[in-house]
């Protein structure tokens, strides 16, 4: 989601661009609002900065960056985080919103999230400290470090929220490779309001990993405490209402590898086996009805030469599937696409 880009531009440029830019924003406690965390940002405070005279001619080439997106990150670098550390930055889809994180703000531990429009007259932070610190956290040392930033990772389809992430400090270390989250807040970029849907007791040690369905309306999502029974949960946004989900088969869920169907009442769920030395394998492929309750055990006992993973349904009973990991990179590994029938269970190999 993030797109990597230049940013080497001269500080002079981006600030003729834009006529203003963010000096700070305040930070406002979370009210506790169980189990869903508010926040109300507050606005930043803008100004117009200065450009001194020069007597040299300006080129004729017009240089990098050419778009007002490229000239507000870079504007971010010298004037909002005072280090030139945003090295990335991430555009809503419909070109309204660019979000940056700012490493190491103010040479401090903390990296929040900048937010802004693009005609510069909104501006939102998100700062991981709102959320993370408790007397549990304190008792036990445990500070901040300037690597958990807060990652812009999805924008809604209308235009109004935008969820960000923090993830944890031992991604891809010890479990499966992908999105390992330690906190998911949703922010409301026309008010500010952020609310912090799923937080870890413990930062590090406690993950969870979370799907949002193309229609946006669902949150999907693995336990934040290992404190809590079900094995993943649905979040409804239009009612806020939660469905706690129990598996009827042994196994570990990974939802970046879960698959809602076209009418989002079925899910396709992976799930994964422990075996010796900490790795985390492909054992099982289950159905799992959301309306009625009913869990299909489609295909188990997988060897690790046969995994396979769901990559979009093709309708209400078929889905595709392939034998490259969606997740994490699978070197030069040749595709092989089979259609899966939920129905039967039955695999069909598909020709190239």
């Amino acid at each position: 989601m993030a797109i990597a880009m230049k940013r080497y531009l001269s500080k002079f440029l981006a600030t003729t661009i834009l006529s203003t830019v963010l000096l700070s924003c305040g930070k406002v406690e979370p009210i506790q609002t169980p189990p869903i965390v508010l926040k109300q940002s507050t606005p930043t405070i803008s100004i117009v900065p200065t450009v001194s005279p020069t007597a040299e001619s300006l080129p004729t080439i017009t240089p990098y960056p050419t778009t007002l997106a490229d000239a507000t990150a870079q504007a971010f670098d010298f004037v909002l985080c005072n280090n030139n550390a945003i090295s990335w930055w991430d555009i809503s889809p419909n070109g309204k919103w660019l979000a940056a994180p700012c490493i190491d703000e103010n040479d401090t531990e903390e990296s929040p999230l900048f937010i802004s429009s693009m005609d510069n007259s909104q501006h939102w932070k998100i700062y991981y400290s709102d959320y993370i610190f408790s007397p549990y956290i304190e008792k036990i040392g445990l500070s901040l470090d300037q690597h958990d930033d807060v990652i812009p990772t999805y924008w809604s389809k209308d235009g109004r929220y935008l969820f960000a992430t923090v993830g944890s400090r031992l991604d891809g270390c010890c479990w499966i490779t992908g999105s390992r989250h330690v906190l998911l807040v949703r922010l409301n970029l026309e008010t500010g309001e952020q609310a912090a849907l799923l937080r870890t007791d413990y930062y590090s040690a406690n993950v969870f990993s979370f799907i949002i369905s193309d229609s946006d309306r669902y949150l999907l999502f693995t336990p934040p405490s290992y404190n809590l029974p079900y094995d993943f949960a649905v979040l409804d946004f239009q009612t806020w209402e939660t469905q706690e989900i129990f598996l009827k088969v042994t196994g570990e869920a990974h939802m970046d590898y879960a698959k809602l169907s076209p009418k989002e009442d079925k899910v396709i769920l992976l799930l994964f086996e422990y075996i010796p030395y900490d790795d985390y394998y492909l054992d099982s492929i289950v159905l799992i009805d959301l309306v009625s309750g009913r869990q299909d055990l489609l295909i188990s006992d997988i060897k690790p030469e046969e995994e396979l993973f769901p990559i979009q349904w093709i309708d209400n009973n078929h889905v595709l599937m392939s034998n490259i990991n969606p997740v994490y990179y699978a070197g030069d590994k040749i595709e092989r696409r089979w259609t899966l029938d939920i129905n039967s269970g039955q695999l069909e190999e598909r020709t190239p």
